[in-house]
């Protein structure tokens, strides 16, 4: 028996047999429902409005009902627990779209000497003879290593098919692409002036491609979108669990990644004027699974102790290989990876910021569902990552969502009245609540006393605004009238609960790396990434996301990762340095470091009093 879904307000429709949940069924006909948890029924962010066809449904279950609540009298239903067996008609409400998010693409970094690793060479290559018929390919080489001195050189097979009609279009006047002095990567009849590559920066959540002019080191177009396995689970975890738990998981990931990629390799070539095929290089950095997925490589492993990755050391492939859709001859450049949750992403920012070539002690830090946290100098640096969960990006927040249009992402609460001041993004009334203006709503409720030291609302506060709900104590940050969901927009007991739990892991992590080196102090602290590019630093440090911070400056950095990876493309000793950098930084577990724990409790406080913290413009 085949049913039709037909889902709002695209008017997508799609079939099911009825033994597949309303997300399945969404993720294969290409209909983007949030789902941070990947289908598991714990984040509660799947939430579809069943506009015909409710009495029909199964009832709901346990989950939804605890999760819903009353709006399941609305007619809303869990997309990952409810299972169709009949013809239905949904809407997906505007809070459980996966809409563009704010995808951060500049970035404070470095510059670099131009040297990219290809070059273009004029030659003129003689004609044959009767008395002389060498073949074409001796001849391009010959000329090579008699004019400019190029010794056993390859030629890529994809340019010796279209060798012999170039080589004569213009009497044997051709410009030769070489690879690293090793390899003919492209030809082109008479005198060739162009010489592009592209940069990618793959995230969990976001995926970034920067286009550049290799001759000028000019960025000529970025393009940025939602990492479409997002429909799959909105972190590294859920992912490999997908991959493990389903026997195409894998390709299925990778084939969504590798469309995402291949667009927008299409949309910065048509914004440049140029064809995809004249891209002859291409660089890559992402955390550790979404390297493996990009790949091809089974990630599993990576979350199981001792969370050992396939392989760590950087790559170089060809493009088609790995089915990007730029030159078939390019050559993909992908950074070394540190350990199963320090990715070529890491390497990246390090690239881009270069603390390893400073005297003074720098803190960088990479905030998402992981942190990555880097500290040192040119004399040591150390790693760690630390499963910060999803609270940084909306997940497991009652009116958490990722930083799109209509998200909460700064918050101020008048400490006498409580009333409450919010920005939005795009200023849309309000949707939710993103990772950026969790921070803003729990640091400005810290600073009024409404929250106090272990996390608990002050029962002593006596305002409307700060009541019993559905699930314990909350505080409106909007009535439901000022709102787009019809609902108020609160947060609760339990969303600072999970701050507490994420920016306590950081805490610790950072506690331990300085123990490891000896420090009481940092002299200075970079936040990279969107999340570090949009939260207040004096909101961070009035949380204890950051320990002893007043001392420091602190700088947000933009994509350094994306950074990185456009230095890695501009000046081929940039590989080198990567795998340098690799090599030297020390990995610290924090599973088995014995203080973990002791300190992740103490993280968990909020700091007594209130801070102030230094910016490099102050």
């Amino acid at each position: 028996m085949r049913y039709t879904v037909i889902f709002q307000p695209s008017g997508k429709k799609a079939y099911t047999d009825g033994q597949h949940s309303i997300l399945q069924i969404s993720q294969e006909a290409g209909v983007p429902i949030e789902s941070l948890c990947g289908g598991k029924g714990i984040c509660g962010k799947c939430r579809v409005v069943v506009e015909n066809g409710n009495e029909k449904l199964p009832p709901p279950t346990e989950r939804e009902i605890k999760t819903l609540g009353e709006l399941i009298n609305r007619g809303y239903r869990l997309a990952c627990e409810t299972i169709p067996a009949c013809n239905i008609i949904l809407r997906v409400p505007e809070e459980s779209r996966i809409d563009r998010q704010v995808i951060l693409t500049t970035a404070k970094c470095v510059s670099a000497k131009l040297d990219p690793v290809i070059k273009n060479i004029y030659i003129e290559v003689p004609q044959p003879t009767l008395d002389n018929p060498m073949a074409d390919s001796e001849r391009l080489l010959t000329a090579l290593k008699g004019d400019h001195g190029f010794h056993n050189i390859l030629i890529d097979s994809m340019v010796i098919r279209k060798l012999p009609h170039i080589i004569r279009e213009y009497n044997g006047r051709v410009t030769v692409t070489i690879w690293d002095n090793r390899e003919i990567l492209d030809i082109a009849s008479g005198i060739n002036d162009n010489l592009y590559g592209i940069a990618f920066d793959i995230g969990t959540t976001t995926i970034v491609a920067y286009l550049m002019d290799l001759l000028k080191g000019k960025e000529l177009s970025v393009k940025a979108a939602m990492n479409p396995q997002v429909a799959y689970g909105d972190n590294v975890v859920s992912r490999i669990s997908y991959c493990a738990e389903n026997p195409d998981g894998l390709e299925k990931l990778r084939s969504a990644l590798l469309r995402c990629m291949n667009t927008l390799i299409e949309e910065v070539c048509e914004d440049a004027g140029i064809k995809p095929k004249q891209v002859l290089e291409s660089t890559v950095v992402g955390n550790t699974v979404m390297h493996h997925i990009f790949l091809g490589l089974d990630p599993q492993y990576i979350a199981l102790a001792p969370y050992c990755p396939v392989i760590q050391s950087p790559m170089q492939i060809k493009a088609r290989d790995v089915y990007l859709e730029i030159s078939p001859s390019a050559y993909v450049h992908i950074l070394p990876v540190k350990a199963g949750f320090v990715g070529g992403d890491t390497v990246g920012v390090i690239i881009a910021t270069e603390p390893h070539r400073r005297d003074h002690i720098t803190l960088v830090i990479d905030l998402g569902t992981n942190g990555e946290i880097v500290l040192g100098n040119r004399n040591r640096l150390l790693c760690c990552s630390t499963a910060a969960g999803p609270a940084f990006e909306g997940g497991h927040i009652k009116w958490g969502m990722r930083a799109t249009s209509g998200a909460v992402e700064s918050v101020r609460v008048d400490p006498e009245t409580l009333n409450v001041e919010l920005k939005t993004i795009d200023n849309r009334p309000p949707l939710g609540i993103c990772g950026s203006g969790l921070i803003s709503a729990v640091s400005e409720l810290k600073r009024a006393d409404v929250i106090m030291k272990k996390g608990n609302f002050n029962p002593e506060i006596s305002s409307p605004r700060l009541r019993e709900g559905q699930d314990g104590p909350e505080f409106v940050l909007a009535w439901a009238k000022e709102t787009g969901i019809r609902s108020d927009l609160v947060i609760t007991q339990q969303d600072v609960a999970e701050l507490q739990l994420a920016k306590a892991a950081i805490h610790a992590g950072i506690t331990i790396l300085m123990r490891r080196m000896g420090l009481t102090s940092i002299d200075r602290i970079l936040l990279a990434g969107a999340f570090g590019t949009y939260i207040n630093p004096e909101d961070a440090c009035v949380i204890g996301l950051i320990p002893d911070c007043l001392s420091a400056n602190i700088e947000s950095v933009g994509n350094a990762a994306g950074a990185g990876s456009c230095l890695a493309l501009l000046n081929k000793n940039k590989w080198k340095e990567a795998e340098r950098i690799a090599q030297k930084m020390d990995y610290v577990e924090l599973s088995a470091d014995p203080e973990f724990n002791e300190l992740f409790v103490e993280g968990m406080f909020f700091k007594s009093r209130h801070t102030q913290v230094s910016t490099p413009e102050e």
